[in-house]
C-alpha cells in the first residue's frame, strides 16, 4: 500500500482534471498568441479560464496573470514593486515565517539596498498585529505576508494586518502568498482587500507548471520577465494553456467541493491527532487557527528525518519542512522563529492530507507509525 500524506508539497492531479488537459496537448495545440483559426481558438480557452479563475477568487480578469509557477509570480510581485518603488521608498514588511519563495527574493531585495523588516510571530505562528503595527513606518512600501503557513498551518489574520497596514500609512501596498490556503480554506480576494497575491496550481490538483498573479488594478508592478510581451505586456512568453485551462477547472472544483472536503480533512485530522497523541507525540499545529489539511507533529528524541526515511520504507510519505528546503540539515526556520524547543523541532514531522485522502490510509499510517516508535525504543534500549 502506498499513502501519500505530504500535499503541501504537491497534489495528485484530478483525473476530472487531467481530461480537460488532454485535449490541448493533441487537437487543440494551437498558440494562443498566434493570428490564425487555431492560435484564435487557443486564445479563447486561455481567456474564458481567465475568467473563471477571476470570477472565482473575486478579481477581475484583467488583473489575473498566468506565470510558470507561484516561485515565479512571488519574485515578480516583490522585485516589480521594489523597482517601481526604489527612488522613493526603500522598506518591506514581511514575517520570519514566509516560504523560501519570499524570503529569498527579500535577500536578494536586501543586497539591492532595501530594508526588511520581519514582524515576529507568537509560539502559534500568528503575526504579533502589536509589533507588526510598530514596525510598518512611512518609509514602508510594501507587506508581503502569507494566508497560511505550508510547515504547521497556521492561518494568519491577513485582514486585520491589512487594515493596520493602511490605517499606519496609507501608501502601503499588501502582497499575500496565497500558495496553501486555496483549495483548503474560504478565500475571497474582495473581502481581503490585498493588493497583489499569488497561487500555485499544484496545490489544489491542478497540474504542475501553472502559477498565476493577482495584481490589482491600478497598482505599481514592472516586467520580469522581457519578450514577446504576452500578459498584457506584463509576462513574456507563450502560455501554457493545457495547464491554465486545467487550473481553472482545478479550481473550480475545490472550490465547489470545499465544503466537504474541509469535513472529511477535519475528521482525518482528528483522527490523526487522537491516535498520535496515543503514540506520545508532540502536537505543533495550533488546531484551532490552521489549515484542516495540516498536522505538524513531534517524537522526541527521534529525528524527524529518521522517521519520515522509516516510513518511506514501509509506503507511507510525510515531509519534516517544506519541499522545497527538506534536504537541507539545518533546523526549520518556521519553528525556530516560533520559539519551538529545538528538540521538538528536529524531531518534527508535517503531515498534509488532501480531500482524496482515505480513511484506511489514515489508519496504515497510524499502524505503521506505532511499528516505528516501538522499533526505535527498543533500539534506543539496547544500545
Amino acid at each position: 500500500m502506498r499513502v501519500y500524506l505530504d500535499n503541501n508539497a504537491t497534489t495528485r492531479l484530478d483525473d476530472r482534471v487531467l481530461d480537460e488537459m488532454i485535449a490541448f496537448y493533441g487537437e487543440k495545440y494551437g498558440n494562443p498568441n498566434s493570428a490564425h483559426g487555431m492560435g484564435l481558438e487557443a486564445n479563447l480557452h486561455m481567456e474564458k479560464a481567465r475568467d473563471t479563475i477571476a470570477k472565482l477568487l473575486g478579481a477581475q480578469p484583467t488583473e489575473i496573470y498566468f506565470t510558470s509557477c507561484a516561485t515565479e509570480a512571488i519574485n515578480w510581485v516583490l522585485k516589480g514593486v521594489a523597482e517601481a518603488f526604489e527612488k522613493r521608498k526603500r522598506t518591506i514588511v514581511t514575517t520570519p515565517i514566509e516560504h523560501k519563495a519570499v524570503l529569498e527574493p527579500l535577500s536578494y531585495l536586501e543586497r539591492k539596498g532595501f530594508k526588511i523588516k520581519y514582524a515576529p510571530v507568537d509560539e502559534r505562528g500568528v503575526v504579533i498585529l502589536e509589533e507588526f503595527e510598530r514596525i510598518v513606518d512611512e518609509d514602508t512600501f510594501l507587506v508581503s505576508v502569507m494566508a497560511a503557513n505550508n510547515e504547521v498551518g497556521t492561518i494568519e489574520p491577513i485582514e486585520d494586518i491589512v487594515r493596520i497596514a493602511k490605517k499606519k500609512n496609507p501608501e502601503v501596498l499588501v502582497h499575500v502568498d496565497a500558495v496553501q490556503a486555496l483549495g483548503k480554506i474560504p478565500f475571497s480576494l474582495e473581502k481581503l482587500n490585498v493588493d497583489y497575491a499569488t497561487f500555485s496550481a499544484h496545490k489544489f490538483h491542478g497540474p504542475k507548471g501553472v502559477g498565476f498573479a493577482y495584481i490589482r488594478r491600478g497598482v505599481p508592478i514592472r516586467p520580469l520577465i522581457h519578450g514577446g510581451g504576452q500578459e498584457r505586456g506584463f509576462r513574456s512568453g507563450t502560455q501554457n494553456v493545457p495547464g491554465i485551462v486545467a487550473t481553472a477547472l482545478a479550481l473550480k472544483l475545490a472550490i465547489e467541493e470545499l465544503e466537504d472536503s474541509i469535513a472529511k480533512m477535519k475528521r482525518l485530522r482528528d483522527k490523526l491527532v487522537e491516535g498520535l497523541r496515543k503514540l506520545g507525540a508532540h502536537i505543533i499545529t495550533p488546531l484551532e487557527i490552521s489549515l484542516p489539511n495540516t498536522l505538524s507533529v513531534a517524537f522526541p528524541p527521534y529525528r524527524g528525518s529518521l522517521i519520515q526515511n522509516l516510513l518511506s520504507g514501509y509506503g507511507v510519505y510525510v515531509s519534516t519542512t517544506s519541499a522545497c528546503t527538506s534536504k537541507d540539515e539545518h533546523l526549520s526556520h518556521v519553528l525556530k522563529a516560533m520559539n519551538v524547543d529545538p528538540k521538538i523541532a528536529q524531531s518534527a514531522i508535517r503531515i498534509s492530507l488532501s480531500k482524496f485522502t482515505t480513511e484506511e490510509e489514515i489508519d496504515f499510517f497510524l499502524e505503521k507509525m506505532k511499528e516505528i516508535l516501538d522499533l526505535l525504543k527498543i533500539s534506543s534500549e539496547n544500545r
